[in-house]
This record gives structure tokens, C-alpha cells and sequence, in this order.
């Protein structure tokens, strides 16, 4: 059920250093839920050279760029490599990567409960200007995932009626 997923929170992410394949295997197991496109080597490595996450030391992830990652790959759909790093800049002016991370997973399974749950969202509160930022992504992310859900659907059973009708003619 998507509407109770839940990603595992900073202190959770591993804290030894993990190598590239391992990495992108422990993102995508943990997004795998949301449908959401794989992470592959190349993309992280591509982020590496844009300057998006930082280099590797001695070819091992640290905690904090995995949960960079996760954020990546859940904004990706939404926001250009750009905008997401502009994201990054702000949050590291204002908080530390494990509490961003923390408020990207509240973010997260807040918009996902709302959109797939039908939960009612909260009034707004006065929010800054990163917080709000990260939470019109989020919310964008998660429709997109609900629409990308509902057409899946539609298309399954509309080859499922196509499938019928013929044997009824």
C-alpha cells in the first residue's frame, strides 16, 4: 500500500561505506514500492561529475549522499538536475543533511498518504522558503506517481476488455 510507505530515516541509512552497485541496490530496494524509474551506476556517477553528490571515498558511499540519492531519485521526475541541486544548496545553508533528509522523508509520506490515501492535507503552516520548495516537489512527485498509477491501470484494463470482446463477437 502506497499510502503507508515509509523510508528508512538518516540514523537508519547504513553507516559504513557502500560501493556503487551496492548503493544503487539499496536505493532502489527501498523505492522500489513507488514504481519509480531505477537508479543505475551510470546516473550516480554522472551525478558525481556534475558536482551534484560529492566524490566517493576510495569508491565507498557515505550515509549522506545515499540519502541525497534517495532524494534524486524521488525528485528526478519533476525537477530538472539544475533545480535539485539548487535545492541542495539551500538546505545545506540552513540545516544539516541528516535533518533535510528527515524532513524529505516526512515530506514524503505525507504527500503519499494524501494523494494515495485520500488523507486530508494539513493546513499550511508558515513555512521558509526550502521547506516549501521541497514540499511543492514532493507533492509534484507523488502526483505524478498516482497519474502514472491510474494510467497503468486504465491501460490494463483496457487489455483486459480487449481481450474479452473478441470472444464475445
Amino acid at each position: 500500500d502506497i499510502a503507508a510507505f515509509r523510508l528508512p530515516r538518516y540514523a537508519q541509512i547504513p553507516e559504513v561505506g557502500l560501493y556503487l552497485e551496492q548503493v544503487v541496490r539499496y536505493i532502489n530496494a527501498r523505492l522500489a514500492p513507488l514504481g519509480e524509474p531505477e537508479l543505475t551506476g551510470s546516473m550516480v556517477s554522472n551525478y558525481v561529475k556534475k558536482g551534484i553528490i560529492s566524490h566517493p571515498v576510495k569508491k565507498k558511499y557515505t550515509r549522506e549522499q545515499l540519502a541525497s540519492l534517495m532524494y534524486i531519485a524521488v525528485s528526478k521526475t519533476v525537477l530538472s538536475i539544475e533545480n535539485i541541486d539548487t535545492l541542495f544548496k539551500m538546505q545545506r545553508e540552513h540545516c544539516s543533511a541528516g535533518t533535510a533528509y528527515d524532513i524529505f522523508c516526512e515530506e514524503l509520506e505525507t504527500s503519499l498518504s494524501v494523494v494515495f490515501g485520500g488523507k486530508t492535507a494539513q493546513p499550511e503552516t508558515t513555512l521558509n522558503d526550502e521547506r516549501l520548495l521541497l514540499r511543492s516537489t514532493i507533492f509534484a512527485a507523488v502526483n505524478k506517481m498516482y497519474l502514472d498509477c491510474c494510467f497503468d491501470a486504465l491501460r490494463q484494463e483496457q487489455a483486459l476488455w480487449s481481450d474479452i470482446l473478441p470472444d464475445l463477437a
